[in-house]
């Protein structure tokens, strides 16, 4: 009996054991209750990134890197080499709270502390689609910066080696540099101030101008009738121009026809013709310049028929000369 009350109490104390162990992995984030979103993301570098780095939105852990895959051979669109992805894994509403144009950046918990993930959910409308994955902001390279700054330590210091007042004197041309900027400014300030209210003036009417041509661009503006206008007249010239070209092609075939026998022969012919039809032109000209001639004559009295025309009582005596003789026509030949 003693031994089997031993038994239990050990099995008792393991059990607990392990129960405490699996909260204390679930308070860390190790141990996970139930299935997360995944998510897939992209980077040049780890960033010191490692498995089971922890995921984060606003600093709060709403995940973890479950995996990271080396692609060697891969690279971005510009021909960059992108050999990282890691395969994450959030919670459902994080993962939805992700926009198009969400980010993923590393983070360290402190200056040289374990590095992890953060999420930046992103402004725009549209959902960051399911099985899509994401280009991560690469972490900045120590390694590179502090090659780069060790090429120019060894840069400068062969300059000094080959120059010793190289850097004197580049200080000296920075402080007159300064010295004659600020003798500048301080003799010119009107200028300058009136050179800044003019920028702003001119900023002030390219806000305008803009905010103008917004109106005049959506539906109902100026600018947007324009074009509807032209591309009515395009659809017109789409629908009648065909037309237009086949009766202008047989237009053209008919003249072709008529004209194709024509030998030199005719051409001079038909230029003959037209000198003869310009003289005959000359001429009813002439002739036009006379009538009108005439008829001024006759408007202004002169001549007899002027005079006819504007002497009433030698109008009235034709008249009666003319009556009389219808009645009488002996009398062209004998009087009474």
């Amino acid at each position: 009996m003693d031994e089997q009350r031993l038994e239990l109490k050990v099995g008792a104390l393991v059990l607990a054991a392990l129960v405490g162990v699996l909260v204390l992995l679930w308070l860390m984030g190790e141990l996970t209750l139930g299935r997360g979103a995944k998510l897939e993301v992209d980077f040049a570098h780890t960033g010191n990134v490692v498995q089971g780095a922890p995921v984060k939105l606003g600093g709060v852990q709403v995940g973890k890197v479950d995996t990271i895959h080396l692609l060697a051979d891969r690279r971005d669109a510009k021909g960059l080499p992108l050999p990282v992805r890691m395969d994450l894994s959030v919670e459902p509403a994080a993962r939805g709270a992700l926009r198009k144009d969400a980010r993923v950046t590393v983070g360290t918990v402190g200056l040289l502390g374990e590095p992890y993930l953060e999420l930046n959910p992103g402004n725009a409308d549209a959902p960051l689609p399911e099985k899509e994955a994401l280009r991560g902001v690469d972490a900045p390279r120590l390694d590179l910066l502090s090659e780069q700054l060790s090429k120019f330590v060894t840069l400068l210091s062969d300059m000094l080696e080959k120059d010793p007042e190289a850097v004197t004197g580049l200080a000296a041309n920075v402080s007159r540099l300064a010295r004659t900027l600020d003798e500048v400014l301080t003799e010119n300030k009107g200028d300058v101030k009136v050179l800044a209210t003019e920028l702003s003036a001119a900023s002030k009417d390219l806000r305008q101008l803009a905010q103008l041509a917004k109106e005049s661009m959506q539906p109902g503006g100026k600018g947007a009738r324009l074009l509807d206008d032209a591309s009515a007249v395009a659809a017109l010239m789409r629908k009648d121009l065909p037309g237009l070209t086949k009766s202008a092609g047989t237009t053209l075939d008919g003249l072709a026809a008529v004209t194709g026998p024509l030998t030199p022969e005719d051409g001079q012919q038909v230029k003959l013709a037209l000198q003869r039809f310009t003289a005959a032109a000359g001429q009813l000209e002439q002739i036009a310049t006379k009538a009108d001639r005439i008829l001024g004559q006759l408007d202004s009295g002169q001549g007899t028929g002027g005079a006819l025309l504007k002497d009433p009582a030698l109008y009235d005596e034709l008249k009666t000369l003319v009556t009389d003789l219808r009645k009488h026509p002996w009398k062209i030949l004998w009087k009474d």
